[in-house]
């Protein structure tokens, strides 16, 4: 713990009072080449409290203005300081411009939300964290608009939860291209809509307090983190059961899509692969040794995995793999590009988001409710379930590390499974025999 310097001029309010007026700040020194200022008031108010800084390898000197001193108003630790407060302030200043002089990004001045976004941005990039788009477009959409200018130190659990409800009852905004005008659904009416608001109202919050927390952790601001940590988040939106296709409505959806999508959706249904992770495969990713698929790693824990795959599963791949360039994209889709007139049409890898109109497409030919592309991931752990797969490999299946989410989002399946389970599967002990015993009949008197 640092302790305060103590100074005869500067270190209560009354020494202060009496130091006659001057254009040069009284000056103690509280460590080489750093030291605190007090300007007098000229016309008898509250002076002010400044530090300075001197760069060993620049040779140059750097000053700053921390507050006011508390010699008529009650200190509040942040406009308004004592002496012990100006100098915890200036060692905050002075760490800053030796992070500056180490070559080091310097903060200037109080951190705001959008610094703080900034900054988590910036090493989120750095580190490849997958997912940073999305979260971008959270942070832009719902953060920074109504925190953006705000400094951290301002915030307050009330205050985040207030704004954290109010989202809740927002209706939901419309998948749009960039540049397009905003456009929202609906409000939620229905319970279950209700449910999904709260739910992404969670994710945003969720976003909020990462990158406050990383702003702590770094050093960015030394405020409390109680103002986040303590907002509170829903509890139980995640009570609404996924959408899962039975087999029947599997077989009807895949019978419906065109050629291309066809194969993709198949694709999905046999791995419970995520889009973007069948968009990634290349032919090469099929072992038929091993009767597995490569996917690349996954948004969860960072590795690869081998999907395992089913007879009919190891077949489909099997057809779709034979003859081809091992590094070709396992998936293709016809361009509308062509060499020429006479020429077939291109195939190229499916891109972002392109699923989603093929999808929209099938599910109205197919007669089914409207589903996105990423149910039929929800398809395939559902049918591993309830079919006795234990939760721990239904999890490796799909790339997460435990089986929290499994658990989370699939867990209404496993009691029935379970029992159906135990009883194949549990080894007869012959330890009973059933007897003819005849129930006893009471005669009423």
């Amino acid at each position: 713990m640092v302790r305060n310097k103590p100074s005869g001029k500067l270190d209560s309010r009354t020494s202060r009072l009496k130091l006659p007026g001057r254009k040069e700040p009284y000056w103690t020194t509280l460590a080489k080449g750093e030291a605190l200022g007090y300007y007098p008031a000229k016309l008898g108010g509250s002076g002010n409290w400044c530090a300075r800084f001197y760069d060993s390898r620049a040779k140059k000197k750097f000053q700053t203005t921390l507050g006011t001193a508390d010699d008529y108003s009650e200190a509040d630790d942040r406009d308004v300081l004592t002496y012990a407060q100006a100098q915890a302030k200036a060692r905050i200043w002075f760490e800053e411009m030796r992070s500056s002089a180490r070559g080091e990004v310097r903060r200037v001045g109080p951190l705001t939300v959008k610094q703080a976004w900034e900054a988590y941005a910036v090493d989120a990039e750095r580190r490849g964290m997958k997912g940073l788009g999305s979260t971008r477009i959270t942070a832009e959409a719902h953060i920074l608009p109504t925190f953006g200018a705000m400094e951290v130190v301002d915030l307050t659990q009330g205050m985040i939860e207030k704004w954290h409800s109010e989202l809740s009852k927002k209706p939901a905004r419309v998948r749009a291209k960039k540049g397009a005008e905003v456009a929202y659904r609906e409000a939620p009416t229905t319970p279950e809509e209700k449910l999904a608001r709260r739910s992404s109202s969670n994710r945003v919050l969720t976003v909020l307090k990462a990158l406050l927390n990383f702003a702590k952790h770094k050093g960015l601001t030394r405020v409390s983190a109680e103002a986040w940590r303590e907002a509170q988040a829903f509890e139980e939106v995640e009570s609404t059961r996924l959408r899962f296709l039975t087999p029947e409505e599997a077989q009807r959806l895949v019978n419906v899509c065109s050629p291309d999508f066809r194969l993709l959706v198949q694709g999905a249904l046999f791995t419970g692969a995520r889009f973007g992770e069948l968009a990634g495969l290349v032919v090469s990713d099929f072992d038929a040794a091993l009767g597995k698929v490569r996917i690349g790693p996954s948004k969860m824990s960072k590795k690869a995995r081998y999907a395992v795959l089913t007879d009919e599963g190891q077949g489909f791949f099997q057809s779709i793999t034979v003859g081809r360039i091992s590094d070709e994209p396992l998936f293709l889709r016809t361009s509308n590009e062509t060499r020429n007139a006479k020429s077939p049409k291109l195939k190229r890898a499916w891109r972002k988001s392109e699923q989603a109109r093929e999808m929209n497409l099938a599910c109205e030919a197919a007669k089914l409710e409207p589903l996105c592309f990423h149910e039929l991931r929800h398809t395939h752990a559902s049918g591993l379930i309830n079919n006795g797969v234990p939760l721990a490999f239904v999890a490796a299946q799909l790339g997460h590390t435990d089986t929290r989410m499994v658990e989370k989002h699939y867990g209404h399946l496993a009691p029935s499974a379970m029992a159906d389970s135990i009883r194949a599967l549990a080894p007869k002990l012959g330890i009973h025999q059933d007897e003819n015993i005849a129930s006893l009949v009471t005669k009423k008197r």
